[in-house]
């Protein structure tokens, strides 16, 4: 045996005396912990209107041939001179500037900025370095609506006079507020093709024929519900919303689910008298949790109206179309983006309908109100900068032109909060 071959022996015996004397839970990599993590999303918050005074002081910021900004030998951005509120940007050129905001209140402040008349072009952008990236094409102005209304879907079966004599059949409901109130049975959803399969797994499971699946809208802030129906007039009392024969209601439902459909049997249960009724699985049910029911847009501008399946809706699919003011504005029907074709005045208005398809063939249209800016050819800049109370935030920002011939401008930057 050679030298070499001999001393990788020697070592290999070395190594296993040294891992056969270590204790038995040594491992050369600790695993007791977990990694967990989540996908990054965007949640928009509702902001608290901000009090106390705001200041706003903006310069520009010295630029290099390169049209860069120029850097001293410190790396210190420099200022080419005084505060400035209008700017002329030449044609292939672009400008940075740094605008300051002072809140000299005892509560945070939210900021938006805003170019005035910036000039529109296809040439011409405007973004923000800090503390956020945006780009002219697509604005933030848009308000999210809490709505959390939910379709309850139901259908008869034995259901006695419940569906006899003309008897119509209420949903009655307790809000958060503590009133009552309820809906009378106004539309019905037909059998399609889409609802086929489900109706052939009802079928299955009461082993009977299913006629035709009935829904009603619940208030925005149900908190439970019971089916109830006046059999012709003997049993419920729509002024006091009650009954005077306790079959003529179910049990009350406290679980309001929009994916959640129920049988009314009609029959008494032995423990509260109530119609009994049993519960099924309606897959694409319709709810709506949240939705835009305001935007505001100028010509040339952009904003995304779109809803997000299980966090804003639920249903089979969506679409969006103008419903009015098409002159004003577009939308495409699949993705919600939203384009101003032409300025409104501020005392006009256009309306994109969102409509949510349900899995048995019914729909639910959301409408978002479009508007112009209150001031006129206003351009977003960068919006809810959060300004802490008494302290500055400076906002960095540009404007590039891209044309090869024509300059850019605006005539004030202003803000709101």
């Amino acid at each position: 045996m050679g030298t070499t071959k001999k001393l990788v022996v020697v070592c290999m015996v070395l190594l296993m005396g040294i891992v056969s004397v270590m204790p038995s839970t040594f491992s050369w990599y600790d695993h007791s912990g977990v990694q967990v993590g989540d996908r990054m999303s965007y949640e928009r918050e509702e902001l608290p209107v901000s009090a106390g005074t705001i200041s706003m002081s903006t310069k520009k910021y010295r630029m290099s041939s390169a049209n860069a900004v120029y850097y001293d030998i410190k790396g210190n951005k420099e200022y080419t001179g005084n505060a400035i509120t209008s700017d002329t940007v030449a044609a292939n050129n672009s400008q940075y500037y740094g605008t300051t905001i002072t809140n000299s209140a005892v509560s945070p402040a939210y900021v938006n900025l805003y170019l005035q008349s910036f000039t529109n072009n296809n040439n011409f952008f405007i973004g923000t370095m800090e503390p956020s990236l945006r780009d002219k094409g697509v604005s933030s102005s848009v308000h999210l609506k809490n709505k959390n209304a939910v379709r309850v879907y139901f259908q008869w079966k034995n259901a006695n006079n419940w569906k006899e004599n003309n008897a119509k059949t209420y949903v009655v409901y307790k809000t958060k507020s503590g009133s009552t109130d309820y809906k009378q049975l106004t539309n019905h959803i037909t059998a399609g093709a889409s609802g086929s399969a489900l109706r052939a797994k009802q079928t299955e499971l009461l082993g009977d024929s299913i006629t035709d699946t009935y829904y009603a809208d619940l208030a925005d802030d149900t908190t439970s519900f019971y089916f109830a129906t006046d059999a012709n007039k003997s049993g419920f009392d729509t002024s006091t919303k009650e009954t005077t024969l306790k079959w003529y209601r179910t049990n009350t439902i406290t679980n309001v689910q929009a994916e959640r459909g129920y049988y009314l049997t009609g029959y008494a249960d032995d423990t509260t008298f109530h119609a009994q009724m049993n519960s099924f699985e309606i897959p694409g049910g319709i709810s709506v949790m949240k939705y835009f029911d305001k935007a505001e847009i100028n010509q040339g501008q952009k904003t995304y109206v779109s809803l997000t399946k299980g966090i804003h809706y639920t249903g089979s699919s969506v679409s969006y179309s103008v419903t009015s003011g098409s002159t004003y504005i577009s939308v495409n029907s699949g993705s919600g983006l939203m384009t101003g074709k032409t300025d409104m005045t501020t005392s006009q208005s256009a309306q994109v309908t969102t409509t949510i398809t349900g899995s048995l063939g019914d729909t639910k249209a959301i409408t978002t109100t479009v508007r112009r800016p209150g001031t006129v050819d206003a351009m977003p800049l960068a919006m809810n900068i959060k300004v802490p109370a008494n302290e500055s935030t400076l906002v960095v920002w540009y404007v590039r032109n891209e044309s090869p011939s024509v300059a850019c401008t605006f005539d004030s930057i202003y803000y709101t909060k």
